[in-house]
């Protein structure tokens, strides 16, 4: 399971989530299972979504139910399966080392691949972004998603240089802005920040009064939004995000 990915702030995220017996719970981004595993062992009962199927083929035995799915479906699932209501929900936004390291994927820098970057069943590429959008539609997409300064002059660059078809020749153009354009591409091709937006008024109805949500994000964007839908929400656990590794930061609010 750590091969495929070791969750940060683990105990955090269990700590927050205030796990019960027999309590249900959903992990909505079950990954390697990490998070789960936790819960698990506190005596809870998870139903694990994710819409990456290599994470659930490896996790599907770690949880009680696995379903591959956008957590954007989550409160459709969790009526499918009587999982409400639910005890909490977790979401970890970030990719899996798993993901990273598979340059098949086209989620890496490092390691070359096609330009890819589907998580699920996405209908577009990378691939397809970078060689089909217009050099303003590309320097809004870096400049919105990848918080890019030099935005325009990068997408010139790209557009400069089609077609791109690897993850090294992209990483190449890009140089000291490659981690901002994959991330930029990333949640573009995944419409990430459409799923998170859509998944916390679900998150609400699935929870019992006094169930609790935490959310991990990795970047301002998400963090932002996860601020402002959960505000009203209920009530904040965490005055402050609690900061982990890899820029994340986690967010804890109570159903009342």
């Amino acid at each position: 399971m750590s091969a495929y990915h070791t969750p940060v702030l683990l105990n955090e995220a269990i700590e927050y989530l205030n796990v019960i017996s027999d309590g249900k719970y959903i992990d909505a981004t079950l990954g390697g299972g990490g998070h789960a595993v936790a819960i698990k062992a506190k005596g809870g009962k998870v139903l694990g979504l994710d819409q990456d199927s290599e994470a659930i083929e490896n996790s599907k035995d770690l949880v009680d139910v696995a379903v591959k799915t956008n957590f954007s479906h989550l409160e459709e699932v969790a009526r499918q399966h009587n999982w409400i209501p639910a005890q909490g929900v977790l979401l970890d936004l970030g990719v899996s080392m798993h993901q990273f390291s598979e340059g098949r994927r086209g989620f890496s820098i490092q390691n070359d691949g096609p330009l890819d970057m589907r998580m699920g069943d996405s209908a577009v590429t990378a691939a397809e972004l970078v060689n089909q959008l217009s050099v303003e539609q590309l320097s809004s997409l870096f400049r919105d998603f990848g918080e890019i300064v030099g935005a325009k002059a990068l997408a010139q660059k790209i557009v400069n240089a089609r077609p791109l078809t690897t993850t090294s020749q992209l990483a190449s153009i890009c140089g000291k802005w490659s981690q901002q354009a994959f991330q930029a591409l990333r949640i573009a091709v995944n419409d990430e920040l459409g799923a998170l937006t859509s998944v916390i008024p679900q998150i609400k109805n699935v929870l019992n009064h006094g169930g609790r949500a935490v959310v991990i994000s990795f970047h301002s964007l998400e963090d932002r939004i996860v601020k402002n839908e959960f505000k009203n929400w209920g009530i904040m656990l965490t005055k402050k995000p609690v900061e982990g590794e890899r820029g994340s930061k986690l967010r804890a609010y109570q159903k009342i």
